[in-house]
């Protein structure tokens, strides 16, 4: 008993390639010529330099178009604006290749050159075997070079490879076609081998964050007190002054992120039913981006210096009376250059 079906495999604007299976033992292909049907507002393309857009839309309004356009510049723009792509395009300035180079034309010792040009501007002094400061942290009188710390330069690596992958230049490095990511090449990763045996030798490891004790806490608290009792403060700095108080309180007690509690809105704050704290319901961060959330409370302390309720209320409290609204938007703002409050990330 036979049976028969078809799967068409290429598909061009009137010719379609189909394999018809008679049985198990026969194979029959056939070369089909068929007119394609196409919708109307499918059946024209205006075609420009760089531009291919379907005459689907030309029936609609310029501002349609318009808020097309809107929408994606928008995207751009806030993709652009975090601090990673900020990083990245400050070090993409900074890319100089010899001669007449350019990020198309790179090659993995090129990135490598660029790397020990970088270590001009390096805070870390490595120092050499016979030093009498081997293993001190700071910057001597000595004559050991100061380079860039190793865990600095596997960042740069990281950006590079992602500068190079924005432009095109994907997958390994093809050394026979000089084609691929020049910032992945093995060469590469053997310079970042290289610099951080050096400078573990040398005994320079990471420098860890200083943990910040209650005591301390309780120092910080009072010294911004006493700061917002100056009558010299503008505005803007009072401002400031009550949002950091309140921001480093809530850091201190929530052990959240302070990247990530910089994102935090106000529509995500909720009160205790007896008033005893702040439920928090996080949703966007860097440890948060695919639809999960960090819930967790905050409750009032005992020591007013040290309540972050307290110091989140009279932040809301000084912003009323500045007439800045946090109802909405970011609960911790920042500011622009031009020392003016805007509804951004802290």
């Amino acid at each position: 008993m036979s049976f028969s079906f078809y799967s068409s495999l290429f598909s061009f604007p009137s010719v379609s390639l189909q394999f018809r299976v008679c049985s198990s033992r026969q194979l029959r292909v056939h070369l089909v010529i068929t007119p394609m049907i196409v919708p109307s507002s499918f059946a024209k393309i205006v075609a420009m330099p760089g531009v291919v857009f379907p005459l689907l839309l030309q029936h609609r309004s310029t501002s349609t178009f318009s808020a097309i356009e809107l929408r994606i510049n928008s995207l751009q723009s806030s993709s652009l604006s975090t601090a990673y792509s900020k990083q990245k395009q400050s070090l993409r300035a900074d890319l100089a290749l010899p001669g007449q180079k350019n990020l198309f034309d790179a090659t993995p010792l090129d990135i490598c050159r660029f790397l020990v040009f970088k270590d001009s501007k390096g805070k870390t002094q490595v120092h050499k075997a016979g030093c009498l400061h081997l293993g001190q942290r700071g910057i001597f009188s000595c004559q050991c070079p100061l380079r860039l710390a190793y865990s600095t330069v596997d960042s740069y690596i990281g950006k590079l490879r992602s500068i190079f992958s924005d432009i095109g230049r994907q997958g390994d490095w093809n050394r026979t076609l000089l084609l691929g990511n020049a910032a992945s090449d093995l060469l590469v990763k053997q310079y970042l081998k290289e610099v951080t045996a050096e400078q573990l030798r040398a005994r320079i490891t990471p420098k860890q964050a200083v943990p910040l004790f209650p005591d301390k806490l309780l120092s910080l608290s009072r010294h911004l007190e006493k700061r917002l009792l100056l009558p010299s403060l503008s505005p803007a700095e009072i401002f400031i002054t009550a949002r950091d108080q309140a921001f480093f309180k809530a850091l201190f007690f929530s052990g959240d992120r302070g990247g990530d509690l910089g994102q935090v809105k106000t529509s995500e704050l909720a009160r205790f039913p007896d008033d005893n704290g702040f439920l928090f319901n996080h949703v966007w961060g860097k440890t948060l981006r695919d639809g999960a959330s960090n819930l967790f409370g905050m409750h009032r302390h005992p020591h007013p210096t040290l309540c972050p309720i307290r110091a989140i209320e009279s932040y809301g409290a000084i912003a009323r009376e500045l007439r800045i609204s946090l109802s909405c938007g970011y609960l911790f703002r920042s500011t622009n250059p031009q020392g003016h409050i805007v509804d951004t990330p802290f």
